[in-house]
């Protein structure tokens, strides 16, 4: 009797212990539905968050462009009133003393103006690099000319400061119709015997003489350290009345940065006067209303590479001492006033 009432007892146990796992393992399903219902709301507040970031950002984003593209309108506006400001005043100069005399002639009119002219060339040719070096350095530009030439369909590039002619020379080989100037008659006589189109003047006439939104792109390759800043200032601002709706401004100049080229080189030309920084380039350009503007440092020194290798040296004296020996900034006029 006592053995019964035992296996009765266990078989119970049994059963609740069955009942017990059911519920358990419900349990435990039940759990994990809830698991699973939480991570989803989880994931989808994730997401909603994600999303809404990402709104935010974009939002933020394309208010800060537009609010650069309306401050670069105003100062468009600004220094176009600026321009006839200046006609104003030069054509109520011009009639109260309209004969200017001088006993000394004009510096290249004069016989020390030409030997000035024969020595640049011969300065240039010398310390500037070959003419396929030039080139090859300049070749980086082609597609961001060729680009506005077609956003201009099709309008000119003007190249102040022309030289020697490689930027002209490459430009020619691509099809682009380019005009260049410069001060120096040696340079545009061998220019001009390449068959390319070169005029001697210099920038001021010849952006002056220039009808409003005739040109594609104004180019200016190592001239702005030649130039008082005010001179510099006075081109960027006419080129903006000369360059047609998606038209580009390029400035290149050495890059002084670069402690080589800041303590030396640079220093090698007599005519340079004014080193330009890219703090300097950006600001004039955003004063003047190019939008949107790029700066870009080239052209490092052949032994960065092998400075950079070195285990034991720092790579930001290596980038210093042998880094981008030019730099280039360019400026877009928008296609259209937003």
């Amino acid at each position: 009797m006592g053995n019964d009432v035992s296996k009765v007892k266990r078989v119970g146990n049994y059963i609740a212990a069955l009942f017990k796992l059911g519920r358990t393992e419900r349990m435990a399903k039940e759990a994990h539905r809830n698991m699973r219902e939480i991570e989803e709301r989880f994931n989808s507040w994730e997401i909603r968050e994600r999303q809404l970031r990402n709104g935010i950002k974009q939002m933020v984003q394309s208010d800060t462009q537009a609010l650069m593209a309306r401050n670069a309108e105003l100062a468009r506006n600004f220094v176009e009133l600026s321009r006839r400001l200046d006609q104003v005043l030069l054509t109520t100069q011009s009639d109260q003393a309209p004969f200017v005399q001088t006993d000394q002639p004009a510096p290249d009119e004069s016989g020390i103006g030409a030997v000035m002219d024969s020595f640049y060339h011969k300065l240039e040719n010398k310390y500037r690099g070959t003419t396929s070096d030039i080139r090859n350095r300049l070749r980086v530009y082609l597609p961001d000319v060729e680009s506005a030439v077609i956003r201009t369909e099709g309008k000119p590039v003007m190249d102040i400061g022309c030289g020697r002619g490689e930027w002209l020379g490459l430009l020619n080989d691509a099809g682009i119709t380019a005009i260049g100037i410069d001060t120096n008659p040696v340079q545009i006589g061998d220019v001009q015997d390449k068959g390319l189109d070169a005029r001697q003047g210099d920038a001021r006439s010849a952006l002056s003489a220039a009808e409003d939104n005739s040109v594609a792109c104004i180019t200016a390759h190592h001239l702005i350290e030649h130039l008082p800043f005010e001179e510099v200032l006075w081109i960027t601002r006419e080129a903006m009345r000369v360059l047609a709706p998606g038209g580009l401004l390029l400035f290149e100049t050495p890059n002084v940065r670069n402690v080589l080229v800041g303590a030396t080189s640079f220093h090698n030309d007599p005519t340079h006067l004014n080193p330009m920084t890219d703090p300097v380039l950006t600001v004039l350009f955003e004063t003047v209303g190019f939008h949107p503007i790029e700066t870009r440092h080239l052209h490092p020194h052949e032994k960065l590479a092998e400075f950079m290798a070195k285990p034991n040296f720092d790579p930001e004296l290596a980038n210093l001492m042998f880094g981008a020996q030019d730099l280039a900034i360019l400026g877009h006029k928008p296609l259209q006033e937003t």
